[in-house]
């Protein structure tokens, strides 16, 4: 049985995504998990919020609330826990939509950036593209990013952690924008919010740990 190492910006386990993406990885993979902030105290945590010129992510941790950290501050922790889990991965996936730069390891490292701009390239046509990310202050950075595919791109906000509310309101939002594909831009959301934003604007929805997942199955 292969292993696959799971690498979450947040607190592991991440049990509000990583059993789905057991669904589709079937029985044959085993996945360890790691998290940057696993041993953490609160103020520790809290040491870690963006400066100003830092780029913001947002991440859950093991009492299932959300924390926002500076996406420069945990590279390194990224690092220890790829290199914590070295002996026993074949291969790892990073729990996190954002850019990082490369991480060393002997194994291949899947980032869900890569593959979900990839995957949304490869798909998109004429009509406008929907984003929906998980804080306010990433909506600039977004817009610019994706519209590196199409100028036609609004961006909405909606945080996998605040409950169903805010993410009705922004697939509402790309909806009024005329959106026929909405790219969701974190790894927190799970099935049960992709089902939301695809019956409320009706357009298909690219959901970053069901898409990981897959290309974990083709490389495990």
């Amino acid at each position: 049985m292969k292993t696959i190492g799971m690498i979450t910006i947040g607190q592991a386990p991440r049990d509000d995504v990583v059993p789905e993406m057991e669904k589709v990885l079937g029985p044959g993979v085993r996945i360890a998990q790691a998290g940057a902030l696993d041993g953490l105290s609160r103020a520790e945590i809290a040491a870690l919020a963006p400066a100003p010129g830092q780029f913001p992510l947002i991440t859950r941790v093991l009492d299932g609330t959300s924390v926002v950290i500076a996406k420069e501050a945990i590279i390194p922790l990224l690092q220890a826990c790829l290199d914590r889990l070295a002996a026993q991965a074949t291969g790892f996936a990073i729990l996190c939509t954002g850019k990082f730069p490369r991480l060393r390891c002997a194994r291949p490292v899947l980032e869900p950036e890569r593959l979900l701009f990839a995957a949304t390239q490869a798909i998109f046509s004429d009509a406008p593209l929907g984003v929906i990310v998980p804080i306010e202050a990433q909506r600039s950075a977004a817009t610019a990013h994706w519209s590196r595919i199409t100028p036609e791109v609004s961006v909405a906000v909606a945080s996998p952690y605040a409950g169903p509310d805010p993410l009705v309101r922004a697939a509402e939002e790309l909806g009024r924008a005329g959106a026929r594909l909405v790219v969701m831009d974190c790894m927190g959301f799970t099935q049960a919010a992709r089902s939301v934003v695809r019956d409320v604007t009706g357009a298909a929805v690219l959901l970053p740990s069901s898409l990981l997942a897959r290309m974990v199955a083709e490389v495990a």
